[in-house]
């Protein structure tokens, strides 16, 4: 599939740009024809702004805060008893240009032209998420979209509540760690080359952990060029291994193993699953189409693969708590409960306790990984001011020592 960058009229006289990903030029325009849109060029992006996407992963998307917002919009907007197409245009007003607005412009010509508002939610690809597109669906197939709406919504902001947890706890330790990075900068580039050109003046020896660090300082201060070309290539390497299936999976088995935060990684793709799950399940959705697209869900290519085995084995008739079960990648508990609601017929009530039990664990893990994290940045900092104070003044305590100081 090529992406195609269209500029396209409506009936209206409105102009407004779209991507579309098709295998020819001639599939883009037919699909713009049918939809009564008058043709006004249509390109692929360039190959500059193509390679840069794909070096740094820039690709369309929307927000989940922004997408949550406009939710809650519509949502308001279909209570109210507006219909879909004039909602549409006032929440096409309410957005700045931008790649959502496009969207959404294109979904209501699509709307207009007779599709299922699912269908056009659908065709926007990566855009918005597959659950968006299903959820949908079942509203439309129940004729209750007012209330799928408002479950999107409440999973929607957990999703964002879990997520912002996770961010929050992470700040502290990483403004240590760009104080510690900035703290090497110092002594590397200002103060040890100074002590250099001060030691070099005695002709004396230098105890062997100051010639390890001088040297090094002078090595990264004297070839700074060629350090930064290996780095930019480490990190094109990695990045370019890191999009290949393979690197894309070792990544996250890597990020499972971490120690300290891979159950909370490990924790987040299960809560993540089961939210997706419960939502799907509420509205409708055989079970099978509801489990490949919470896999997806996941976040987690490890957690995705498991998944789809557990697709296969329901759609086989095992149950899903056994099929669960045999991932090994589940908590017991969450299992357990999940058995109970099978059994019970009360699924989607045990998917949403399970989600609700490792959320409690995930902020419990978080609370303890600051409280640990804190002080070991605190002391990884205070040894490397220590082995750098040290490199500096054992050279001077050897002088004031072989000059009979001491």
């Amino acid at each position: 599939m090529t992406e195609f960058v269209c500029r396209v009229a409506n009936a209206t006289g409105e102009v407004y740009e779209r991507s579309i990903n098709a295998v020819d030029e001639a599939t883009v325009r037919r699909d713009l024809e049918s939809q009564d849109l008058m043709i006004l060029d249509v390109r692929k992006p360039s190959a500059l702004i193509g390679a840069l996407k794909s070096l740094f992963r820039i690709k369309r998307g929307i927000s989940m805060s922004e997408f949550l917002i406009f939710n809650q919009e519509l949502a308001a907007l279909v209570r109210a008893g507006l219909p879909i197409v004039p909602s549409l245009e006032l929440l096409i007003e309410r957005r700045d240009p931008g790649i959502f607005r496009d969207a959404l412009q294109d979904i209501r010509e699509r709307v207009k032209g007779g599709e299922a508002l699912s269908e056009a939610f659908q065709a926007q690809g990566d855009l918005v998420p597959p659950l968006y597109s299903a959820s949908l669906a079942s509203g439309e197939t129940t004729g209750d979209m007012g209330a799928v709406l408002a479950r999107f919504i409440e999973y929607t902001k957990k999703v964002l509540a879990i997520r912002s947890k996770v961010i929050s706890s992470m700040i502290y330790p990483a403004v240590l760690l760009v104080l510690s990075l900035g703290l090497i900068g110092l002594m590397v580039f200002f103060i040890i080359p100074k002590f250099e050109t001060f030691l070099s003046g005695f002709d004396t020896e230098l105890p062997l952990l100051t010639r390890v660090v001088v040297g090094s300082a002078t090595f990264i201060t004297s070839q700074w060029k060629i350090v930064v070309v290996v780095l930019i290539s480490l990190f094109i390497g990695m990045g370019t291994w890191g999009r290949t299936s393979a690197g894309l999976i070792m990544v996250d088995r890597i990020k499972l193993r971490l120690p300290l935060v891979g159950k909370i990684i490990r924790f987040y793709a299960q809560t993540r699953f089961t939210r997706t799950l419960a939502a799907l399940q509420a509205g409708g959705l055989p079970l099978v189409n509801s489990l490949e697209l919470a896999a997806r869900a996941a976040g987690n290519r490890v957690f995705e693969s498991a998944l789809f085995h557990v697709v296969g084995r329901v759609r086989e008739g095992q149950s899903l708590w056994e099929s669960l079960d045999e991932t090994k990648l589940m908590t017991g508990i969450s299992v357990q409960m999940i058995k109970v609601g099978e059994s019970t017929g009360a699924l989607v009530e045990m998917l949403e306790n399970a989600s609700e039990f490792t959320e409690n664990e995930i902020d419990q893990r978080l609370t303890r990984l600051v409280a640990l994290v804190e002080p070991l940045m605190l002391v990884f900092m205070a040894i490397l001011v220590a082995i750098m104070l040290m490199s500096v003044y054992m050279p001077l305590i050897n002088l004031y020592g072989n000059s009979g100081g001491f």
